[in-house]
Formats: C-alpha cells, structure tokens, sequence
C-alpha cells in the first residue's frame, strides 16, 4: 500500500474538502488525512537539515497520525495560507510575529523536502500562492503566447482620465480624497467572462470549454509557475478571450474541478507520470 494522501487546507476551503471526500471514495478514509493549519501549529516538528541541504521532517499530528519524508506520504494537496502561532496569544507581538515566521518556515521547508509529491505552489514562501504576484503570472502567461487584458498603473488617481468601456480603476489603498487622492491606481479589466472562460489547469490536464484551444499554452505556463495546479479567468474581448486572471489556488468549484484533482492525487500517491510541473 502506498501512503496517504494529506490535504492542507482551512476547515472553510469546500474546495478542498471535496478533494478529500473524492480521494477518500476511491482510496478509503485510511488513506486521507485532513491537516488544518493549527494542527501544524501544535504538531510535534522533528525537522533536520543535513550538510548537502536536504531536510527530514516528522510530524506527530495532535490526533496521533504521524507524516515523515518516507513512505507515509504519498501525495499533498497543499492550500495553506498561513499557519498561525496557536500557543502564543498572551506573548508580545515581537515574539508572536517571531513564532509565526518560524512554522512558515518549517512548513516551506517541509513541503521543499518532498516537492515532487505536493500539488500546488512550493517555494521558501510557504504559501499556497507562494511569492509570484498575479502581475508576474500574466507576465509569464504573455510569454507563453495567451492573450493577456489590457491594463497599466498610475502612481496617482488624479493622472488618470475617468474609466474607459470595459475598464476599472482600483486605488491600491482605502484612501480618503477620491480620484485625486495620492494613491496608485491599478486600471484593470472589466469585461464580461467569456463563455467556458474558466481553465483549471491539473498536471498536464486542462479543464474548460476552451481547452482545446489553450492547452499547450497553459502546459508552458505550468512549467515557468513550477505548479501543477491553477486558474485561468478570461474576458470576452472581441472575437478573442484574453486572460484576466490567474488564481494559484483556486477554489475548485465547477464542474470537473474535484474528480480532475483527486485524479491527480491519486496519480502522484501511486507513483505514476503526474504531470510536467512539480
């Protein structure tokens, strides 16, 4: 038997809970475990760096499992935001923020330690959208060669003319003063979503009614993000959809989305071909 399948997710992501429920369907509830950012808080962390940088770590969760690097893992769905310094509500804010820096780090390097089995963002940031702005996305999704929607920045309100058709403007701060205020503005898309404009990208399968025209793109994108799971949103612009955004964790809530993630799990824990990003 090959390890489980450890889904990191907050007890409000549905998303992720119906990973779980549909991995659980076809491995067995044996083979599931559901590990919520407290938990790590208060797990006991065994954790070693040896002299060629390769970390070890073993977790005694607070309801007995236990997850090291060997073979009790199979596969990680990882959707963390933050693991929160639970224990330390009557420190002072400098040893709180000191002991939150802390479990981030452990929890990055834990995931770094056995990358090749975790689906979503992996990276020293330990989140589940990891350092790459959705800017820096679309940048790489342009070089990919998809359509990106027009937008630009201004360093104040009050050097841009008032929204054109299909465009918004959004300060950077919550700032008193209106379109004058000195504030950056992000212009930004608003169009209408284009019809099957939803890609989720899982491995080397791409989900959505206009897959077929984007797939190879969003495969070279896989690559250049490191990740194996991802959102596409495009706008109706024209006669083509472009890419208004892109969700690095996305909330796995249409059709497909579940059975195309649990596949993949399924397919990292049994050791087969997952997909070309890790």
């Amino acid at each position: 038997m090959n390890g489980a399948v450890v889904v990191l997710a907050d007890v409000w992501d549905a998303g992720a809970s119906a990973v779980a429920s549909a991995v659980a369907g076809r491995l067995g509830d044996d083979r599931v475990i559901v590990v919520r950012p407290e938990d790590l808080a208060r797990a006991r962390w065994t954790h070693r760096v040896d002299a060629r940088g390769v970390a070890t770590t073993r977790l005694s969760l607070p309801a007995g499992q236990v997850l090291d690097g060997g073979g009790a893992i199979g596969a990680v769905l990882h959707r963390l935001h933050w693991v929160p310094p639970v224990g330390f509500a009557t420190a002072s804010a400098k040893d709180r923020d000191y002991a939150a820096a802390e479990l981030q780090a452990l929890t990055s390097s834990w995931l770094l330690g056995i990358a090749s089995r975790v689906v979503g963002v992996v990276n020293a940031c330990g989140t589940a959208r990891g350092s790459v702005s959705e800017l820096m996305a679309l940048t790489h999704a342009r070089h990919c060669g998809l359509p990106i929607a027009r937008r630009s920045t201004a360093t104040r309100g009050g050097l841009l003319p008032p929204p054109g058709p299909g465009e918004r403007h959004m300060p950077r701060l919550a700032w008193p003063g209106g379109r004058a205020a000195p504030v950056p503005v992000d212009v930004l898309p608003d169009l209408p979503a284009a019809p099957g404009g939803r890609l989720l990208v899982v491995g080397d399968e791409v989900v959505g009614g206009l897959a077929g025209r984007y797939a190879g793109h969003c495969r070279r994108l896989a690559r250049r993000l490191g990740t194996r799971l991802f959102e596409l949103r495009l706008v109706a612009s024209g006669d083509t959809p472009v890419v208004a955004g892109i969700d690095l964790c996305p909330q796995l809530d249409l059709d497909g989305h579940t059975a195309a993630v649990a596949d993949l799990l399924v397919r990292v824990c049994d050791g087969r071909p997952a997909g070309s990003a890790s």
